[in-house]
């Protein structure tokens, strides 16, 4: 029997979802963080289930050829990254192998999985970060938080992240500290700055910055705008969001603009769009261009097509692919959302796109009698309700793309539409996210015909 805090020396031999090394004592599985397939080592049991157990690596024996030294010196405590010790082909390969064997297990469905679509340069390509701010020991601190934890890392450096907002974090920090301005504390309820948000424009480089705080009002509103403007000059809009909540979630009910407007605007594939700081947008917009020219490539559009953009956040696809088609029906659950979507149309001079505010599952009830020829869904991690599926079923869409970014229930609903006449006819990976083991993936997927 294995007990906790008892050494062994293991051959991984495997690797989870997430990038954990698989290990066998005995027959019983144990999973180590920083651990690759191939690799040897010594490690200590450090929790025990009744079916799997954790262990942490303590020194390696045998190294993996495809291992690479962390560039972060935060790699071994932060929850940001955890496949920075992995090459890139070989985070590639991974998640090529994760999507292909999770189909196959989860959905029993074996088609053409393509090569894992990277980056030609896989670090700061991240347009959003949310940063929360804590005080330590009497001082101010802000970066991301540790492993499984609600600890902070002072950030120093992130290399996911873009190197601008980094020097805005930091710069902001100073700040605050200049003024006597506190971050706010969760134990306590006490204090004022608890999340900085930045986002920037990836085709302008214009940068939002939202201040998320505890209390109404900003302290030294006039001081703070003032000096953030004159330090950053493409900084143009900036919010302060009011959270008094205790809870995990970042944005509060309340918002006011405080300079500028409440936008930025970025492009993805020759369309504009307005994305305030609620908005729903891709935080990768390199690979998004990539991701939506594939999408539309699967589609097959022609100008006489209708199609449906289901879960359509601020109309990103189905803008994009208006002006290859009849009609786009778009439909979005978040009220706001939708109205940046009307707007992004009317910005574009885009005609032949209707948006919809509600649940997708009741909304494309009513486009029944439409005779819809493609239907893009992009559905958050949960994937769709199975309503939603059936109604596709009957209304006998020829052609389903499904952009995923949960391979689980990427499976699970493929296997519906599988077993109801459809056929999946492949699959490409995206590297949405390099350097963690997210993965997002596009199916074509394609009503059979009668013969």
């Amino acid at each position: 029997m294995i007990e906790k805090n008892e050494y062994f020396d293991v051959e991984f031999t495997d690797m989870t979802h997430d990038g954990m090394g698989v290990c066998k004592i005995e027959g019983f599985p144990v999973f180590v963080a920083n651990a690759l397939k191939g690799e040897k080592g010594q490690i200590k049991i450090t929790k025990i289930n009744s079916s799997f157990g954790f262990g942490r690596l303590l020194l390696l024996t045998e190294m993996s050829p495809f291992r690479k030294e962390p560039i972060c010196e935060h790699f071994a405590e932060c929850g940001g990254c955890n496949l920075m010790h992995m090459n890139y082909q070989m985070q590639l390969d991974f998640k090529k192998h994760r999507t292909k064997e999770t189909l196959r297990k989860l959905g029993r469905i074996d088609t053409l999985v393509n090569e894992t679509v990277g980056m030609v340069n896989p670090y700061y390509y991240r347009n959003k970060a949310v940063i929360p701010f804590a005080e330590e020991n009497g001082k101010m601190i802000a970066g991301l938080y540790k492993n499984r934890t609600h600890d902070i890392i002072d950030m120093k450096k992130c290399y996911i992240i873009p190197k601008i907002t980094t020097d805005i974090i930091k710069f902001l920090k100073n700040v605050f500290v200049e003024l006597s301005i506190p971050a706010y504390n969760e134990k306590t309820g006490m204090g004022v700055i608890r999340n900085v948000v930045i986002r920037s424009s990836n085709k302008y480089d214009d940068i939002s910055i939202t201040l998320v705080t505890a209390i109404p009002k900003l302290p030294k509103k006039e001081i703070v705008i003032k000096k953030i403007v004159s330090k950053f000059e493409k900084v143009v809009s900036i919010i302060q969001n009011y959270n008094p909540e205790d809870t995990n979630v970042v944005l509060g009910k309340k918002s006011k603009v405080l300079y500028g407007e409440d936008f930025i605007i970025d492009e993805i594939n020759d369309v504009k769009f307005k994305i305030s700081h609620r908005s729903f947008y891709q935080v990768n917009p390199a690979q998004t261009e990539e991701l939506y020219k594939k999408a539309i490539q699967y589609a097959e559009v022609d100008e006489n097509h209708t199609v449906i953009d289901a879960f359509c956040g601020i109309g990103t696809i189905g803008l994009s692919v208006a002006s290859q088609v009849k009609e786009v029906l778009g439909v979005e659950v978040i009220k706001q959302a939708v109205e940046d979507a009307k707007e992004n149309a009317l910005v574009n001079g885009i005609h032949n796109a209707t948006f919809v505010a509600g649940k997708a599952e009741e909304v494309i009830q009513t486009w029944k009698s439409k005779n819809v020829d493609v239907l893009f869904v992009d559905p958050p991690r949960k994937g769709v309700e199975k309503e939603f599926l059936e109604t596709v079923v009957q209304m006998k869409i020829p052609k389903i793309v499904y952009i995923s970014c949960n391979v689980s229930t990427l499976a699970r609903d493929l296997n519906y539409l599988q077993a109801n006449n459809y056929e999946v006819i492949e699959v490409t990976p995206f590297d949405m996210f390099p350097q963690t083991s997210h993965i997002e993936a596009v199916a074509k997927v394609v009503l059979k015909t009668s013969n």
